[in-house]
């Protein structure tokens, strides 16, 4: 029951965005709550809606009441990603290497933030690691090849550059 009458706040909430103190205090209600992380599906919510700022707020709370979560944290980073934020998803990525070194989507998002803050050769660095994780997920391999030819371009290799992107390119038309 408690679950249902937050889903009608959380709908209610949606065109009254005026009560968010309220919204932040019911989700304290739930803190214990091993069934569902209520902070982690509001964080969803706002993403869905593209309101990174809150997003990011709630999967922080989630973090906070909850331990950490790999979805959660790759939500997070995207997120950061959405709103420009690269040092913070630079440091949080590179953490997260190191807590789950086998989780591919960590070095592509410490990779990309590193591109974005043209460091290029750490770029490269975590990418080429992080290549080596990725198992039968082509979107993941595309982009992986788009940002090491960002790191490669970045460096001034345009042969490494251009290997990369073709590699993409070509995974991009055996995907289709």
């Amino acid at each position: 029951i408690k679950h249902r009458i937050f889903n009608e706040f959380l709908i209610f909430f949606n065109f009254n965005p005026q009560f968010i103190p309220d919204l932040d205090k019911a989700i304290d209600y739930f803190k214990g709550d091993k069934q569902v992380n209520v902070a982690k599906e509001v964080g969803k919510f706002f993403y869905n809606k593209k309101q990174w700022n809150n997003a990011i707020k709630y999967y922080e709370i989630s973090e906070r009441n909850s331990g950490l979560d790999v979805e959660t944290v790759l939500l997070w980073l995207q997120s950061n990603i959405e709103l420009k934020q690269f040092e913070p998803v630079a440091k949080k990525a590179s953490v997260m290497i190191e807590t789950y070194p086998a989780e591919p989507q960590f070095y592509f998002y410490a990779g990309m933030a590193c591109n974005q803050l043209q460091l290029f050769a750490k770029a490269k660095e975590i990418l080429e690691m992080g290549l080596d994780y990725v198992v039968e997920n082509k979107d993941l391999e595309i982009n992986f090849n788009i940002q090491l030819g960002e790191a490669y371009s970045g460096l001034g290799n345009p042969a490494k550059k251009e290997l990369h992107f073709n590699k993409a390119n070509q995974l991009l038309k055996t995907k289709k």
